[in-house]
């Protein structure tokens, strides 16, 4: 019998009801208020809704969204007034700035409080607070927020102002609601007199004094006044003129049911029970329904994506100091509960304009397929010829379906859509306006066009991808919405017996809405066409021979690391960093292309102080083009710049270094070496070393040994981080040959060291089959000789791959499936093998790693190194030359 307890189902059973509850209970609170609607509301003209919005004045609805602003930043000061109570160094500005991005999220997003808390939390962070002070403050403001509805119930229920309900029996359910959730205001009073239940404030703060309490019930009670007046300029300005009183007691009862129904806003339960409450005094269902979806724009859409923008702004302005937070609150279990990634809503205000570029493009198709008011077409028809107004009506469409495809650009950050949206967006509001007077949708898309024209410096990017999952997602929406559109068409059209395609008139909706596919499907195919030449990468050029000179210079003055010989194979590309140009930069980066990555061979070549800015700007250049930049074979002694700039690692394997000092023939360690070089004696083999250039007759003996080992292996060249016969690559550096009696048995070329302190190494090693058993080794010992000799410090053995990586419990789980690649992979690559011939020689081992972005997949990473390496997809998959 084992010792150790069962753990007790308990607890996962209850966690289990408790997840069950929450998706129950919105969908019961939904049912029944969709069930009394049912009984309630006998019919509805969405038509008449449709009149009713567009004749409230641009000028009101303007005011009422300036209303509903400052009534979600009016919240923000009960955030201020707890601060100032626990001492928190924040100005009132800041607090302000990011109560309201917080209150703004969490009306609309909110998840049981995570949403608006995460986000406070993540800012509160910034400012280097202890983590209990945010705490504390957070849960405080979650505690007060409820107050004021507690406040304005009882005010509400002491002044006689019921909610307004269809029956008794429903207002004395109602009444009962109301006097239950007022109970929250002297619960609040009396729970946070008690140490025990606010334990979770800092040590040595004292329980909130009374006069806090106070001051938080009254800034609650005005906030939630403030939303109830929203609501009411929203029902004015619809032409319900409905009683202050009997509508705050509705309103009171509806947002205490929309709170217990835990959906986000109470998004359907309250505006069913005003819907409900309202239509049973007597007023338009139209109408009510018209000043309940205004309120819904006024006060929840505005204000998110005001703090979606505005959020999104405050994080990029101190991104390091963010990445930072975030990184120590990952470790807390309470950002575990609330957290919100940075990058998320850091990058999300870019978003947000490509969400509204692509829902401006929407709006554009749904104004034209719903019929515009005919009152407004004759005011037009008055000013404008027919031609002028049907025009405007095709071209809206057009630059409608231009907006839904621009939002992929806008979401790239790509210039030339930036610029290309901006001058849509003002178009298609002066076409909002002569099409038929439709102010509002002028002044959203000319808002828009504002949101973009304030983020200008941020369109940096130069071309994007067009085959990844992001473009094919966005082409997707496009293709839905267009698809909705015709479709919406050919049903007014087949409906209609007397439709005329040709007819232009005033009124004939179904041949417009017609005539107007072909504007969609001319816009869809304009779209196509320029994203397909405009936002294209630019050609990646090879390096001339005067730019892989200049990177010589670089590498022979500040050291070329363990890789910077292959720059020469010439099947890399350069990237200078500083002006980007050869000659110019500090520092070079040679790097090749698979799919949308740039991979670079081991670190930045060039003065130690230039390395990181080059990563940088390598990383930028990458950004510009929409590609993924990484970095290939970066060694230990570097890790820590490329995790200061963003970078994740993964342990490829470890490379081997000899000492040069250290080698001899003498010694145990050096036998296998030593007894090639006696075994060569009798074999008759002879050493050279021979520096380019190199005649004919040398490069047809090379490439009979090369073209004989290929064969003998079944292999083909490879590329990229591994050297290939090129005659061309082998003019950069000396060849060490193995004769007998003047018969080429082996070969390899030398990879001398560049700067101070570099590395000699051997790249490109083959040999006949028939060649003496030792001979590599033999050819290993000469080359080792020979670079004591110039005097060079070390001598390297390449890569060990997969060597070390994933050897501990604690290792990610992408290294531990390295791990048993490298335990168990030996029937397809001899990785212990390789290993344990390398140790013999007791080298010193150094980490090899990948430096990539954060939050990309490894393996698939991996799968593009080797594509890479093989000389691309085509012969990775298939082989051949």
């Amino acid at each position: 019998m084992s010792d150790e307890t069962p753990p007790d189902p308990a607890p996962a059973a209850k966690h289990g009801w408790r997840a069950r509850l929450r998706w129950l209970v919105p969908i019961a609170f939904l049912a029944l208020v969709g069930w009394l609607l049912v009984l309630g509301i006998s019919e509805f003209n969405l038509q008449e809704m449709q009149r009713t919005l567009l004749e409230v004045p641009t000028l009101s609805g303007l005011g009422v969204a300036a209303l509903a602003l400052f009534a979600v930043a009016f919240t923000g000061l009960i955030d201020v007034a707890i601060a100032r109570w626990l001492g928190l160094p924040i100005p009132a500005r800041e607090m302000l700035r990011l109560a309201f991005v917080a209150n703004a999220l969490s009306n609309t997003l909110n998840l049981s409080g995570a949403v608006g808390s995460g986000v406070r939390l993540l800012g509160l962070s910034t400012h280097r607070l202890a983590l209990p002070s945010s705490a504390a403050l957070i849960g405080l403001q979650v505690l007060s927020l409820p107050l004021g509805l507690s406040v304005l119930i009882v005010a509400t229920l002491a002044l006689g102002s019921t909610p307004i309900t269809p029956s008794a029996t429903t207002r004395w359910l109602a009444v009962a609601i109301l006097v239950a959730a007022a109970l929250y205001l002297p619960a609040f009073f009396v729970l946070t007199s008690r140490r025990r239940l606010m334990r979770w404030l800092p040590q040595g703060t004292s329980l909130p004094p009374l006069r806090l309490k106070l001051t938080l019930a009254l800034l609650s009670f005005v906030d939630w006044l403030l939303a109830a007046a929203v609501l009411y300029a929203c029902l004015y300005v619809t032409g319900v003129h409905v009683k202050p009183g009997p509508m705050l007691g509705s309103f009171a009862a509806a947002q205490t049911l929309g709170l217990l129904s835990l959906i986000p806003g109470g998004f359907g339960v309250f505006d069913g029970l005003m819907l409900l409450a309202l239509t049973s005094d007597g007023y338009e269902s139209a109408a009510v329904l018209s000043a309940l979806f205004l309120f819904r724009i006024a006060y929840y859409l505005v204000p998110l994506l005001a703090g979606l923008y505005l959020g999104s702004g405050m994080l990029a302005e101190r991104l390091p100091v963010v990445a930072r937070a975030s990184g120590r609150l990952r470790a807390h279990p309470l950002f575990g509960l609330l957290g919100l990634p940075a990058s998320l809503l850091a990058g999300f205000g870019i978003r947000v304009l490509a969400v509204l570029t692509f829902f401006a493009g929407l709006v554009l198709l749904a104004s034209a397929a719903i019929p515009s008011v005919h009152e407004h077409i004759e005011v037009v028809r008055e000013v404008l010829p027919l031609a002028a107004v049907e025009s405007s009506y095709w071209l809206s469409i057009l630059t409608g379906v231009l907006l839904l495809g621009l939002g992929r650009g806008i979401d790239g950050r790509l210039r030339v859509a930036y610029r290309l949206a901006s001058i849509t967006l003002v178009a298609a509001a002066a076409l909002a306006i002569t099409k038929g007077l439709h102010f509002g949708e002028a002044a959203f898309l000319l808002a828009i066009a504002m949101l973009l024209r304030a983020r200008k410096r941020e369109f940096t990017q130069r071309a994007m991808s067009l085959t990844s999952l992001t473009t094919f997602t966005w082409l997707a929406g496009l293709l839905v919405v267009v698809l909705a559109f015709f479709a919406i068409g050919m049903l007014a059209v087949l409906g209609d017996d007397s439709f005329d395609l040709w007819y232009f008139g005033i009124g004939e909706h179904s041949s417009k809405l017609a005539r107007g596919l072909f504007a969609a499907a001319l816009g869809l195919a304009i779209y196509l066409i320029w994203q397909s030449f405009s936002v294209r990468r630019p050609p990646l050029k090879p390096p001339e021979r005067a730019e892989l000179e200049r990177a010589r210079e670089v590498y022979l003055e500040h050291g070329g690391g363990e890789f910077a010989h292959l720059s020469f194979m010439g099947d890399k590309h350069l990237f200078w960093s500083g002006d980007h140009g050869p000659g110019k930069g500090r520092a070079v980066v040679a790097y090749g292309a698979v799919r949308d990555r740039l991979v670079a061979l081991g670190s930045p070549c060039g003065p130690e102080a230039a390395i990181k800015r080059a990563i940088l700007d390598f990383r930028q250049f990458a950004d510009a083009q929409d590609r993924v930049p990484l970095f290939y074979e970066v060694l230990e002694p570097d890790l820590s710049l490329y995790h200061d700039l963003g970078f994740d690692l993964f342990k490829l394997g470890e490379l081997a270094i000899i000492r040069l000092e250290e080698f001899t023939l003498a010694g145990k360690r050096w036998e296998d070496l030593r007894q090639a070089v006696n075994r060569s004696v009798k074999e008759r083999l002879t050493f050279e070393l021979i520096d380019p250039p190199f005649d004919t007759v040398l490069m047809s003996e090379l490439e009979r040994v090369s073209d004989a080992w290929l064969a003998d292996k079944g292999a083909h060249e490879k590329s990229f981080s591994l050297g290939r016969f090129d005659a061309d690559y082998f003019a950069w550096s000396p060849l060490a040959l193995v004769r007998r009696d003047g018969e080429l048995l082996a070969f390899a070329n030398v990879l001398p060291p560049y700067g101070p302190n570099g590395t000699a190494s051997v790249d490109l090693m083959r040999h006949v089959d028939g060649a003496p058993r030792g001979t590599m080794d033999f050819l290993f010992a000469r080359v080792m000789q020979w670079a004591k000799e110039r005097g060079y410090e070390s001598f390297s053995l390449g890569m060990a791959p997969l060597s070390a990586v994933g050897d501990n419990p604690y290792a990610r789980i992408n290294e531990r499936l390295a791990a048993l690649a490298f335990q168990y992979g030996g029937r397809f690559y001899n990785y212990q093998g390789l290993r344990r011939y390398k140790e013999k020689f007791g080298p010193q081992w150094t980490g090899s790693y990948l430096a990539y972005p954060r939050g990309l997949w490894v393996p698939g990473l991996l799968i593009d190194i080797a594509a890479l390496v093989a000389g691309g997809y085509r012969r990775f998959l298939f082989g051949g030359r």
